[in-house]
């Protein structure tokens, strides 16, 4: 066909058209074009008519598109271009517009044309564009959703939030913001809410978590919010990452934890100031007394018989005193960790415990299976062996003949283990959920203490990041430790 014919019979269709317009021949030749087209890109009335198309493609993919109007005339279909990635026209004066094209195949003979519209749309993009930068100043992380779950859009906040470079999520589904494990609950979820398609808050009655791009999990809260557009339905998703909240609430639970300890203790305290205390007070002053009268009366034996009693209440209680004060002290010790020989401690303990003078009543022995020195802060594990090795001592069992006392050690699982196991004469079986709480005694022994050397070794261990445990039976009794091979980190949680 002639250019006179294909210009009669397509003319006026170009020219009463509102979009721009132009037909191309299978060479890339422009053979038509309206005045929207030519005005679109600067060009005067019938400039275009003549000039191969890639005169309006942008520099960058000039050398692919031929090759890309090959293949649209080897299989010629109707199809839009630019939906879900940006295509731009070079204008006159070398600038780009951002563009939608269509192509329309039109058959003459056995020639094929191509029919090309062309939208300019920068006034869409400018307010995509603002849009964008509305919502890259949000705080909260957005994210856009088709109904197949795809992401369309993300802000600043949710390609931060998640680890992702700008426009990296464009195209990935949302499950890929899920962990693994709850993938597929996720894809019924979402489905679900596609359905129903109201305005809510994920999350009432259970935790969600995000998956950023390196694999780490935190705790988030959702909301959505359904809209369409002018061809899709989709859903945008608020999300707030509540990791700093939530560690604020385990921070209360813990503090409010301690609280009630502490409480539960400054309670034990005051029990024992009204009774504990106030009863020993109260026969050192009828001691003391009965002790003036013999004197008045000139009876010096029953006065220093008196005077001997006295003197053993005294002291006694002044040890109940200095135990009280060593467990409030246990607060307060300047936590430095240090290497510590575990064998001279045990050696140095038992000594001060005047273990070597009790001869054969007492057979000690030792088996260290870990690798000296430890590191710890050795004030504390000097109290835990002294309380330990004292209760084996006071709580021997005169039926058995000679007492048994091991201290034995070894490392196992990034921990630190250390036993003390004695043949004593145990521990109630009514009394061992009472075992590591204050003033508690288990035993009528003449060599009881004040009840609060266990709850000291617990306070410490504790201090220590590590855990303290028991087994008991009529033929003994075994108390192990647990210290972390590394306690700086665990002594800094303990102490926040």
């Amino acid at each position: 066909m002639s250019d006179t014919e294909l210009e009669r019979k397509y003319r006026i269709v170009l020219d009463i058209s509102p979009t721009p317009l132009l037909v191309v021949g299978q060479d890339g030749v422009i053979l038509l074009a309206n005045d929207h087209i030519e005005s679109l890109f600067g060009y005067d009335s019938g400039a275009l008519v003549g000039k191969d198309i890639d005169i309006l493609v942008p520099d960058e993919i000039k050398h692919i598109h031929p090759e890309l109007r090959r293949a649209f005339f080897e299989l010629p279909t109707t199809r839009g271009m630019g939906k879900g990635r940006d295509l731009f026209g070079k204008h006159r004066d070398g600038r780009l517009i951002p563009v939608e094209i269509g192509l329309q195949p039109i058959f003459e003979g056995e020639e094929t044309l191509a029919v090309v519209s062309v939208v300019d749309i920068t006034e869409r993009k400018n307010n995509e564009n603002r849009i964008r930068l509305t919502l890259d100043a949000a705080a909260s992380a957005m994210i856009k959703i088709d109904d197949h779950g795809r992401i369309v859009l993300t802000n600043a906040s949710a390609d931060a939030m998640f680890g992702y470079a700008k426009d990296e999520l464009i195209g990935r589904t949302i499950e890929d913001l899920v962990p693994e494990r709850f993938r597929r609950r996720h894809s019924v979820y979402r489905t679900s809410y596609l359905i129903s398609r109201e305005r809510r808050a994920m999350g009432a009655g259970r935790e969600l978590y995000g998956l950023r791009k390196d694999g780490a999990e935190f705790p988030i809260e959702i909301g959505l919010t359904p809209f369409e557009d002018a061809h899709d339905r989709l859903v945008v998703a608020t999300i707030i990452d509540i990791t700093e909240r939530k560690t604020r609430e385990d921070e209360i639970r813990q503090k409010n934890a301690e609280l009630t300890q502490l409480n539960e203790e400054l309670t034990q305290f005051a029990y024992s100031a009204s009774h504990d205390l106030k009863a020993p007070l109260a026969s050192i002053t009828g001691a003391i007394k009965l002790c003036q009268q013999d004197i008045a009366a000139g009876n010096a034996a029953d006065a220093d018989k008196l005077l001997s009693r006295t003197q053993r209440m005294s002291e006694r209680l002044a040890q109940r005193i200095e135990d009280m004060l060593s467990l409030a002290r246990a607060d307060h010790v300047d936590d430095v960790v240090a290497p510590v020989s575990v064998a001279e401690a045990v050696g140095d303990v038992w000594t001060s415990l005047g273990g070597p003078d009790r001869g054969d009543k007492v057979n000690f022995t030792t088996r260290f299976g870990h690798e000296d020195p430890i590191s710890t802060v050795k004030v504390r594990l000097l109290v835990i062996l002294e309380n330990l090795l004292s209760n084996a001592l006071k709580y021997r069992d005169p039926k058995k003949g000679r007492s048994e006392i091991a201290v034995e050690t070894h490392a196992a699982g990034g921990s630190f283990i250390l036993s003390v196991r004695d043949n004593g004469i145990g521990i109630p079986e009514d009394c061992r959920d009472k075992v590591f709480k204050l003033f508690q005694r288990f035993s009528n022994s003449k060599d009881q203490g004040s009840g609060l050397g266990l709850a000291l070794v617990q306070k410490h261990v504790r201090y220590l990041g590590g855990a303290i445990t028991f087994k008991s039976t009529p033929a003994g009794t075994v108390f192990t430790v647990a210290l972390p091979e590394r306690p700086n980190a665990a002594i800094q949680d303990a102490a926040e």
